[in-house]
């Protein structure tokens, strides 16, 4: 029963970064109307600051 909890758990926190990540595309696009190509830079930034936490507190 753990494993399933812990799957859906996982497979929502990686929806939230995925959908985080289009949402930031989408504002920057709508308010200066060009595409940041280094967005990607600052979502890579995000990913590992986010398993940085996450190895330090002992989540799996």
């Amino acid at each position: 029963m753990s494993f399933l909890i812990e799957t859906i758990l996982s497979g929502l926190m990686a929806g939230v970064m995925y959908s985080l990540v289009a949402l930031g595309f989408v504002l920057i696009f709508k308010a200066s109307g060009i595409f940041n190509f280094a967005q990607g830079v600052m979502c890579l930034f995000a990913a590992l600051t986010f398993a940085g936490i996450m190895e330090k507190t002992g989540v799996p």
